[in-house]
């Protein structure tokens, strides 16, 4: 059956191919109490209504658009119209965060939607999947190859100080 949540035709993608050389080891496998990163965001995704996780780790790539552009390669699915893009190192975001960017995105499918919080823009990141993510991104990643494309980026208010909280170091877990 096909779910009916706003978050139906989304692939969720988590980044997790770094070696997390400035946290002394692989953010993937990194521990929150009792739940790795990629568990923690996992569950999260779940509980906003996403069916279609795919966790990109262990690629040999130079950077994030590179992973994600294997990534979609192995997710992708015919009724895939956006990817939500989920750095491994966010795990504290919210479910309704990803609820607002959802719901977001199911009224302005030709946009890309990133959290905000008190105007400042975070992460994870929706993108429609007409944009041609092989296209050359000008040095830029994926902000270049959404400029190139004349995508509209929208910003979608959230109250969610994680979407800012990047966990580079182990003393950024300490919230």
């Amino acid at each position: 059956m096909k779910n009916s949540t706003p978050c139906s035709e989304i692939i969720a993608v988590i980044p997790a191919s770094g070696t997390g050389g400035r946290f002394g080891g692989p953010k993937v496998d990194a521990r929150i109490g009792t739940e790795t990163f990629a568990g923690r965001i996992s569950a999260t995704l779940r509980k906003a209504g996403l069916e279609r996780i795919h966790i990109a780790r262990d690629l040999n790539t130079p950077d994030m658009l590179a992973t994600l552009r294997l990534a979609l390669q192995e997710a992708r699915t015919p009724e895939a119209k956006a990817c939500l893009v989920f750095p491994v190192d966010h795990p504290f975001v919210k479910p309704e965060t990803v609820n607002s960017l959802c719901a977001a995105w199911q009224a302005r499918p030709e946009a890309v939607f990133r959290p905000a919080y008190q105007g400042r823009p975070g992460h994870p990141v929706l993108i429609p999947l007409w944009l041609d993510l092989l296209a050359d991104d000008q040095g830029c990643g994926l902000a270049g190859i959404i400029r190139s494309q004349a995508c509209s980026v929208i910003d979608v208010p959230v109250d969610d100080e994680a979407v800012l909280h990047n966990v580079n170091y182990p003393s950024d877990l300490e919230v």
